[in-house]
C-alpha cells in the first residue's frame, strides 16, 4: 500500500514515500533508525485498540432470541430439507443470507452447537473487522511508511460504547457486517492506493502487476456488492462505494459496465433464488417489520436513545472538529496540486472521495434508519452508521489541533466508561428495548452461549417444555396457543394434520430451537410466517413487533372444524371471526401466497412464484378477519358481522398491553 496522505503540523498534506521505498518499509528493522519510534507506535495503535475491543466482546459474548432464529434454518438445511424454517413452508426467517449460509458451513464442518458457533464466529468477525478498519485508516494517513506520528480518534468511541462491545457477537449478522464494511475500507483505500500500481510504474512488474490491476477492479466490485446479502439496509454502503470506486477509476462505459455486472452477479443470482423459491423479493423480516415505512419522530428517538445514554453528542462535537480538519487538509492539497499518491496514476488527486465515502454511506444509512422509526433492539441499527461515519477518523495525523481533540476524547472516554455514567439497563421504553439486559434476566447467565440454556430457561415459559414434550409423544396432532394473559394451552387438531405438533411462537428463537424439525413453529410476528408478515401495519408497539398474528387466524389455519367452546373462548376467537379468517385464506392473493410457499417447488412453481415476485412482495391484507374477507373475497362485511369485528378491534387495548409486557 501506499504511503497515504501525511500532512504537516499545519495540517497540509504532504508528498509520501516514493514508490520503491514503500514496498521495503513494512517491517520496522527496514525502516531508518528514526522512523522506527513512529512505525512500533502506528503497530500499537492497531493492535492494542483491536485486542481491548475483542476483550471487551467476549466479556459480553451472548447470543439472543433474534440469533437462535438463524439457527432452525441451518439445522434445516443440514438435515436436507431445505433453508426454510419449517419443513415444507417456504419462509426466510433469515434477514442476512450470507450469515445463515455461512453459520450452515461452519456448523457442517464442525459438528458444534449453532449457537456457540454463531458467538464464537460473531467475535472473531468483528474483531477482524475492526482492526482491518483500523489498520486500513492508519494506512490512509501515513501508515509504518510514513515518519509521521498518527493519535487515536474514532477508535476511542468503539471503546467507550457498551453496544458496540454487545453486538461483537449476539448471534446476529453484526459480526459479518463489521468484517464486511472492514473489508470493504481496506478494498477502497487499496483502490485508491493502486494510482501508482499501473503497468510501467517505478518498481513494478509489469506481468505480475498488470494481471493483479486487470482483475482486481472485479473483485473489489464484487465484493462491495455483497452489502445486499450481509443484510438489505447495507446496499446503500454498497452503492456509495461502488460510486467512490467509479469515481477513483474512471472507466470506460464498458469496463464500467463490467463492474456493475461483477458487483451484481452474487446478490441478483442470489435474488432469481430467493423470488422463485420464497415466492418474494425480502427475507420475511423486512417485510413484517415494513422496511419501506416511514415514521421519522420515532426513528429519532430511537437515535436519541442511542446517543444520548453513552454520552456520544461530546464525542460526535469532538470529531467533527477532526474531520473538518482532515477533509479540508486534503481538498486544500488536491487544489494546490499535491501528490497524494507515491506514483501517477489513475486516482491520482482524488483522496477526498476516500474520505468522504464511508461518510456519506454513514449519513445516508442513518437517515434510513431514522426514516423506518429505527428498532426494538437497543442502539442494534444504528452502531453500523456510526462505524461507518467514524472509519476515515479512526486515527488522525498528530496535528496540534488533532492532539488536542485526541486528549479530549481521552478524557472523555475515561468519564463515559466511569461510574459517573449509569449503566443503560432499562429494560425498555416507548421506542426501543434492551435486549442484551432482558436476555441475561431470562437465562440467569451472563453469558448465554448455547441453545440449551434458552430451552432450559424459556422466557416466560417454565413449563414449555414440558408441553412440548407432551404433544410430541400424544396420540394425535396437537396445538400449542397462547391465550390473552400469556397462558398456554393445547388442543387437538384433525387426525390427518400435515405436522403431528403445531405451536405459536412468541419468543420465535427459543421457540424454534425446542420444536423438532419436523414439526411447524406458527411465529406469532410474522418473522416466518408468511401469513403474518403480509398482515397491513398498525403501529402500536415496538418497531418489527406490530403485526401481531392473532389466534382467529391461527385456528383458522390449524385447528379442526368444529373448535371446542372453551378453546375458542381461551383464544379470544368467536366463531364468526374464524369462519370469516377461513374464508380469506382460501380467497385471492392470500390463497395464492400460500399457495406459494406450501404447493411442492416444481420448475412451473419457481417461474410463478419468479414473476409474481413483486406483487406478492408488496401484498397486505386487513388482519381483522372479516375486512379481510370482505377485501379479499369480496364479501359484504355486514354478512359477516362487521360490527363484532369493530367491537373486537376496540376491546384490544388490554391485549396490546399484555404483549408490551411480555416482551419486556
Amino acid at each position: 500500500m501506499g504511503a497515504g496522505i501525511a500532512p504537516d503540523a499545519s495540517g497540509t498534506a504532504t508528498a509520501p514515500a516514493a514508490a520503491g521505498a514503500r514496498g521495503r518499509t513494512w517491517w520496522p528493522g527496514a525502516v531508518p533508525r528514526g522512523r522506527r519510534v513512529t512505525t512500533w507506535w502506528t503497530y500499537a495503535l492497531v493492535a492494542v485498540p483491536t485486542a481491548a475491543l475483542f476483550v471487551l466482546g467476549y466479556r459480553r459474548r451472548w447470543i439472543c432470541d433474534d440469533g437462535l432464529i438463524y439457527l432452525r434454518p441451518v439445522r434445516q438445511i443440514l438435515a436436507g430439507h431445505g433453508p426454510v424454517f419449517n419443513v415444507g413452508e417456504r419462509a426466510e426467517s433469515s434477514t442476512g443470507a450470507l450469515w445463515q449460509w455461512l453459520l450452515t458451513l461452519v456448523t457442517w464442518v464442525s459438528g458444534t452447537d449453532p449457537a456457540f458457533l454463531a458467538v464464537g464466529l460473531g467475535l472473531a468477525l468483528s474483531t477482524a473487522g475492526y482492526g482491518l478498519a483500523l489498520w486500513t485508516t492508519c494506512r490512509l494517513h501515513g501508515g509504518p511508511a510514513s515518519a509521521r506520528l498518527l493519535v487515536p480518534a474514532g477508535i476511542l468511541v468503539l471503546l467507550a460504547v457498551p453496544p458496540f462491545w454487545s453486538y461483537m457477537t449476539s448471534g446476529l449478522e453484526s459480526g459479518l457486517g463489521t468484517f464486511w464494511t472492514g473489508l470493504a475500507w481496506w478494498l477502497l483505500v487499496r483502490t485508491w492506493h493502486a494510482g501508482g500500481r499501473t503497468p510501467g510504474a517505478v518498481g513494478a512488474s509489469t506481468r505480475t502487476v498488470g494481471a493483479r490491476t486487470r482483475w482486481e477492479p472485479y473483485v473489489t466490485a464484487g465484493a462491495f456488492g455483497l452489502g445486499w446479502l450481509v443484510r438489505p439496509d447495507l446496499l446503500v454502503v454498497s452503492v456509495c462505494f461502488l460510486a467512490a470506486q467509479w469515481w477513483l477509476l474512471r472507466p470506460a462505459p464498458a469496463r464500467a459496465a463490467r463492474l456493475l455486472g461483477a458487483a451484481a452477479l452474487v446478490p441478483f443470482a442470489y435474488e432469481v433464488f430467493r423470488a422463485g423459491y420464497y415466492g418474494v423479493l425480502l427475507p420475511l423480516p423486512a417485510i413484517a417489520k415494513e422496511a419501506g415505512a416511514s415514521d421519522w419522530g420515532r426513528g429519532a428517538r430511537y437515535v436519541q436513545e442511542t446517543m444520548g445514554p453513552y454520552w456520544i453528542w461530546p464525542a460526535a462535537t469532538l470529531m467533527a472538529k477532526v474531520a473538518v480538519q482532515r477533509v479540508r487538509a486534503t481538498l486544500r492539497a488536491e487544489r494546490h496540486g499535491s501528490r497524494l499518491v507515491s506514483a501517477t496514476g489513475p486516482t491520482a488527486g482524488r483522496a477526498g472521495v476516500v474520505l468522504l465515502a464511508p461518510v456519506a454511506a454513514g449519513t445516508l444509512l442513518t437517515l434510513y434508519v431514522m426514516r423506518v422509526g429505527g428498532d426494538y433492539m437497543h442502539a442494534r441499527m444504528i452502531l453500523p452508521a456510526l462505524f461507518l461515519l467514524l472509519l476515515p477518523f479512526l486515527a488522525v495525523p498528530a496535528t496540534r489541533l488533532a492532539g488536542a481533540m485526541a486528549g479530549l476524547l481521552l478524557v472523555w472516554l475515561a468519564l463515559a466508561v466511569s461510574p459517573l455514567r449509569q449503566p443503560y439497563d432499562l429494560r425498555g421504553s416507548a421506542t426501543t428495548f434492551n435486549v442484551r439486559s432482558s436476555d441475561v434476566g431470562y437465562t440467569h447467565d451472563h453469558n448465554p452461549v448455547r441453545s440449551a440454556t434458552w430451552v432450559h430457561h424459556w422466557p416466560r415459559l417454565p413449563n414449555a417444555n414440558a408441553m412440548v414434550a407432551q404433544a410430541v409423544h400424544a396420540g394425535r396432532p396437537t396445538l400449542l396457543y397462547f391465550d390473552a394473559a400469556r397462558r398456554p394451552h393445547a388442543t387437538p387438531m384433525p387426525a390427518g394434520s400435515r405436522y403431528h405438533v403445531v405451536m405459536v411462537g412468541r419468543h420465535l428463537g427459543v421457540t424454534g430451537a425446542a420444536v423438532p424439525l419436523d414439526d411447524y413453529v406458527n411465529d406469532a410476528w410474522g418473522l416466518a410466517s408468511p401469513i403474518g408478515a403480509h398482515l397491513a401495519l398498525e403501529r402500536w408497539a415496538w418497531p418489527g413487533h406490530e403485526k401481531f398474528l392473532r389466534n382467529h387466524w391461527v385456528f383458522a389455519d390449524w385447528a379442526p372444524p368444529a373448535p371446542d367452546a372453551t378453546d375458542l373462548r381461551r383464544a379470544g376467537v368467536t366463531r364468526a371471526d374464524l369462519r370469516a379468517a377461513r374464508a380469506a385464506l382460501h380467497c385471492g392473493p392470500l390463497a395464492e401466497l400460500n399457495q406459494s410457499v406450501r404447493a411442492p417447488l416444481t420448475p412451473s412453481r419457481f417461474w410463478h412464484n419468479l414473476t409474481g415476485a413483486w406483487d406478492r412482495t408488496l401484498f397486505r391484507f386487513a388482519r381483522a378477519p372479516q375486512e379481510a374477507r370482505a377485501e379479499l373475497c369480496g364479501t359484504d362485511r355486514k354478512s359477516g358481522g362487521s360490527v363484532g369485528s369493530r367491537k373486537d378491534v376496540e376491546g384490544e387495548k388490554g391485549e396490546r398491553e399484555t404483549l408490551v409486557r411480555d416482551m419486556q
